[in-house]
């Protein structure tokens, strides 16, 4: 393997190192960034004996003081000087070192004096380079910056693998980190990166990166209130929320984040009054609408529900989760028709047929109950009811009748805007039918002659 390979392998044995020493982190987390540093800092050693950044960082994630120990005195072989092998010597002062782990014994027979070619002691430099953000000197074991506290070492938002702050991208799977040579936007893009894929642990560590830098940061409070509700933590969620709120009162997100909380905490009328205020600010917020659907169909307000369940589906994107949960409540709440009962004939003359009857009842009273009286103007009126019926059925309940199906194809009248259209033109035309109808009430009898 190339020396360039073994670097490569020493900066993810070193970020990995890093990750595990990173708080806040779940003991699973710890312990699987232990063993993936352990694995990769000794396939380091494996290449390369007298590595001492290798032997250095071992001793961060190995098991036992005794292991510590043995990595310790491998580094002083090679750098009698290096304070750090020195301090952790001193640590471990008290722990007996003769014998090591089996784990790092077939790391233990190896030369006491650098190889031709290897680091030498005397250029060992256990220090690092500065940091990235404020230029500050720092030591190479660092995972976050002395001087700024600005974090070294972040976690990547789609595999969860340990990236130093410098590289752009994880070595893992590709996903970008963002470029740190601007650290606000650096740190909120990961920060938002976090938030959608659910791991509001890292993203609460992110936001209070950007909060360091510029606590005037747009919707700074916003998102940290959002992480940290994400993490159970009520309490700090609604005081960056206040926050935010003070300084933003007319942002729908805000109010919305709030009435989320509340909703956790089953405070049901207080999260009412929060998204009423979110549809107030913002009409088209798909999400509200979703949540007070839900709202009115646990109080029993089907009506209400109905309208709110129809407002979700036209507004939400329709591949979200959402959407797909607000169309399966509208279906609960109001069951579509079978697709063979709303595309078939029965059905289309079923439901046209009542609003039919009541023009036709009209024509016949009108003409006193004798259908050859009745004049062309009644005969046109009943043919514009038919019409006017026919687009309010189309627009309303049933868009994919065969009649529509034959004028713009299979899909049928599309959704959205243009059925609430053809269904306001339909009701329009069957109010002038009626209209027609009943303007010569007592009027169009034929002239009876007077008997003698």
């Amino acid at each position: 393997m190339t020396d360039a390979a073994s670097q490569e392998l020493l900066k993810k044995g070193i970020a990995a190192a890093k990750a595990a020493r990173q708080k806040p982190a779940s003991p699973e987390q710890i312990e699987q960034r232990r063993r993936q540093a352990r694995s990769l800092l000794a396939r380091v050693l494996k290449l390369d004996k007298n590595n001492i950044q290798a032997w250095l960082w071992l001793s961060t994630v190995v098991d036992t003081p005794r292991e510590q120990v043995a990595c310790f005195k491998n580094v002083l072989a090679l750098d009698p000087t290096n304070k750090h092998a020195r301090a952790g010597l001193a640590r471990q002062a008290q722990v007996d070192a003769p014998a090591l782990s089996p784990k790092i014994t077939h790391l233990q027979n190896r030369p006491t004096a650098p190889a031709p070619g290897r680091i030498s002691a005397k250029k060992a430099r256990p220090d690092g380079p500065g940091c990235p953000f404020c230029k500050q000197a720092i030591s190479s074991i660092d995972t976050s910056c002395p001087h700024c506290g600005l974090r070294l070492v972040m976690t990547c938002p789609a595999c969860g693998q340990a990236v130093e702050v410098e590289h752009t991208r994880c070595d893992n799977c590709g996903q970008t980190m963002g470029r740190y040579q601007t650290p606000e936007t650096y740190f909120a893009g990961l920060g938002q990166s976090y938030l959608k894929k659910g791991r509001s642990q890292e993203a609460v560590t992110a936001w209070q990166m950007v909060e360091k830098l510029n606590p005037d940061f747009p919707r700074l409070y916003l998102h940290l209130g959002q992480a940290h509700l994400g993490q159970e933590r009520p309490d700090r969620a609604m005081a960056s929320l206040q926050r935010a709120l003070a300084q933003n009162p007319d942002d729908p997100e805000i109010h919305f984040t709030l009435a989320e909380m509340m909703r956790r905490r089953a405070e049901r009328e207080k999260a009412f009054d929060y998204y009423e205020t979110v549809l107030r600010l913002d009409p088209k917020h798909g999400p509200a609408w979703l949540r007070v659907a839900g709202i009115y169909e646990q109080v029993g307000a089907k009506k209400e529900a109905l309208k709110a369940y129809r407002q979700a589906v036209k507004l939400l994107p329709s591949d979200s989760e959402e959407s797909i949960q607000a169309r399966a409540k509208l279906e609960q709440v109001e069951p579509t028709l079978p697709e063979a009962m709303a595309s078939g004939w029965p059905e289309l003359i079923r439901q046209v047929t009542g609003p039919i009857l009541i023009c036709l009842m009209a024509v016949l009273f009108d003409s006193g109950l004798r259908p050859w009286w009745i004049q062309l103007t009644g005969w046109l009126a009943l043919g514009l009811a038919l019409f006017g019926a026919f687009l309010f059925v189309s627009g309303s309940s049933l868009p994919r009748n065969p009649v529509m199906r034959l004028v713009v194809g299979k899909q049928g009248l599309p959704a959205g805007e243009q059925k609430s259209i053809v269904a306001a033109v339909g009701l329009i035309f069957w109010l002038i039918a009626l209209g027609l109808i009943l303007w010569p009430i007592n009027q169009s009898y034929p002239d009876i002659p007077d008997l003698p």
